[in-house]
């Protein structure tokens, strides 16, 4: 082989190496920037954190999120901790979680799921009230001056005084919120809910299946603002629904409570299967069965399915 035959021949391969070597140094390249950038994202989430558990202290409440470290890497980020703690003496609220473990992907950082092991939320004001949950799964998406969407679900929840009177427990519940425009979409769902006689529930009641589904009128300014008074709610109930398996009662309206705390609804009642929600009702209230025989008798002859106008104006049924 003569010399130029040779470097016809080496002259493409070795062009061939220097741009594989290029192409090999670009994406080592990249992955370099891009680790150096997830991890610069990571340590600003953590100092951001670390920042609002020190703007919260100097307010005077007191804040925690133990062992908090950012994960994730590659394609996510978020933030784990070991436990969580919340507490307002002012406002009367304490929250505390154990195992936080949170997400988002890189490409949607807004976009935000997480779950919680077990969370408590305490409520002094009021009747003082203590719920607690295990299994609690939840999602955002990041928005001002409330998400855009959130939702909660949580397993084994209990309701109890913080007398240590047990008030209330379910299989299972959810919550979802929305804003809708200036309003506030809310729903919820509970499966399985129990209501101890010693709160005020009947004896005998069988457990309960549920289902709400309202708009908040202007209820965006309500939520992010630092009003708290019920006076001068307005809703627009779409669908709540009582369910015991056998029988149900269903109310639809608009529902509101003007300045003077009075309420006033033009509410629709529709009952499933009134016989046996009579019957459910007798065995719960014996003292009043001659009055819930006689309604059954009315209420059955407008057939299975009735449906009731209930009016309130100024706190009058």
């Amino acid at each position: 082989m003569t010399s130029s035959e040779q470097n016809s021949t080496g002259a493409p391969r070795s062009g061939m190496s220097r741009r594989f070597a290029w192409f090999a140094f670009a994406i080592l390249a990249a992955i370099g920037l891009y680790t150096a950038g997830w991890f610069y994202a990571a340590d600003r989430l953590e100092g951001e954190v670390a920042s609002a558990i020190a703007k919260a202290r100097a307010r005077g409440a007191e804040a925690d999120c133990t062992h908090a470290q950012a994960r994730g890497y590659p394609f996510r980020l978020g933030l784990f901790c070991d436990g969580v703690a919340y507490s307002d003496r002012s406002a009367g609220v304490a929250l505390t979680g154990m195992g936080l473990r949170s997400a988002a992907q890189i490409y949607q950082p807004s976009r935000i799921v997480g779950e919680l092991d077990t969370l408590r939320l305490e409520i002094a004001e009021g009747v003082g009230l203590r719920i607690d949950l295990t299994d609690i799964r939840y999602s955002t998406r990041l928005a001002s001056p409330l998400p855009g969407i959130l939702s909660v679900s949580g397993e084994t929840v209990t309701a109890t005084a913080l007398s240590g009177d047990p008030l209330a427990a379910a299989r299972n519940a959810e919550a979802h919120m929305r804003p809708n425009g200036v309003d506030l979409d809310l729903a919820a769902r509970f499966l399985g809910l129990t209501i101890e006689p010693a709160a005020g529930a009947p004896a005998g009641l069988p457990p309960l299946d549920g289902d709400v589904d309202l708009t908040l009128v202007d209820g965006v300014a309500r939520a992010a603002g630092p009003q708290r008074s019920l006076r001068g709610l307005s809703t627009e109930i779409r669908n709540l629904t009582v369910n015991t398996g056998e029988a149900g009662v269903t109310i639809s309206g608009p529902f509101a409570i003007d300045a003077a705390g009075l309420v006033d609804a033009t509410l629709t009642l529709s009952i499933r299967n009134p016989t046996a929600l009579a019957a459910i009702l007798a065995t719960a209230l014996p003292e009043m069965r001659p009055q819930l025989a006689q309604a059954e008798v009315l209420i059955t002859a407008m057939g299975d399915n009735p449906q009731l106008p209930l009016a309130i104006t100024k706190g009058q049924i």
